[in-house]
């Protein structure tokens, strides 16, 4: 018998029996949920249950929390009320009959102009936190945000979706190339240890999800419309897992002071790391390069 074959067959069998006994206990469950009375509609919370159960049984431990998750792949967003001697945007003149009180300083500023100020980072559009959500929740269920995130990724009413996806692939690879540059330019010890590296780090990777949030909302509106085949949508998929791995390992990286994606043997950004101006300017090319290549594909 084949030795492999047979350690699959063992291992399918046991998940088997693994949901089997889950399910009864779920089902069990719903039983009794019912027999309590129709108070809400509780499939959800019985389908999300069981999904838990499934993971804690196959890898020993709790799935994690969408917050936990977070941590692990993006930075807290970026304090833009934090009283700075240099601001992150420009100030308006402060002091009394229009004289500033910095000597000029609050005319500076540290984050660059955005190209889509509709979704700049701002005082006025901020990163939601988990004090906005929490506000959020318990004032309108959760409704604000949901505009908020409707109004600010998708495509715009009476435009051509193909323009629009267009705009969307251009911001993405304008900001991750942002990031990536300013990743290339700032070493990791460094990043480590001055506040403001760390700053426009976690601005930049807050920018660069919200590009990909835009990305992705458009790119679902074409493929949608276009009825594109499963294997294109994968390839659509490229650039949002290319991204994530960036920021990912970059936070990582922060996170953990023994992490280095330089001395990483499989590391997305450790090739980027090393590439001179000229072989970084190439992969630049190359990538826009694929995006006209999907572009034209999704909007035949």
């Amino acid at each position: 018998m084949d030795p492999v074959a047979s350690a699959r067959n063992r291992r399918h069998n046991r998940r088997k029996r693994t949901m089997d006994a889950i399910l009864r206990r779920r089902a069990a469950r719903r039983l009794k949920l019912r027999d309590m009375g129709p108070a809400a509609d509780r499939r959800t919370f019985v389908y999300k249950k069981t999904q838990e159960r499934a993971y804690e049984e196959e890898y020993g431990h709790k799935p994690p929390s969408a917050t936990d998750h977070a941590m692990k792949y993006i930075p807290f967003p970026p304090d833009l009320h934090l009283h700075r001697l240099i601001p992150l945007h420009p100030l308006e003149d402060e002091g009394d009959g229009g004289r500033d009180t910095r000597h000029g300083l609050h005319r500076c500023h540290v984050l660059p102009d955005d190209p889509w100020p509709e979704r700049a980072i701002t005082t006025a559009n901020p990163v939601w936190t988990k004090r906005m959500h929490a506000a959020d929740q318990e004032r309108r269920k959760g409704k604000g945000y949901t505009e908020h995130e409707d109004r600010l990724y998708n495509p715009r009413a009476g435009c051509d979706p193909s323009s629009e996806l267009l705009d969307a692939m251009d911001e993405l690879a304008y900001w991750e190339e942002h990031l990536l540059t300013f990743l290339r330019e700032a070493p990791l010890p460094l990043r480590r240890t001055l506040p403001y590296l760390h700053e426009y780090y976690r601005f930049a990777v807050h920018r660069t999800v919200r590009a990909e949030k835009r990305y992705m909302r458009c790119r679902d509106a074409v493929v949608v419309a276009r009825k594109a085949s499963t294997d294109l949508f994968r390839r659509s998929e490229l650039p949002v897992e290319r991204v994530r791995s960036f920021y990912g390992e970059a936070h990582r990286s922060l996170a953990s002071p023994n992490y280095d994606p330089l001395r990483m043997k499989k590391s997305a950004l450790a090739p980027l790391m090393k590439m001179t101006v000229e072989e970084f300017g190439q992969w630049k090319a190359d990538r826009k390069a694929e995006r006209e290549a999907l572009l034209a594909e999704l909007t035949v």
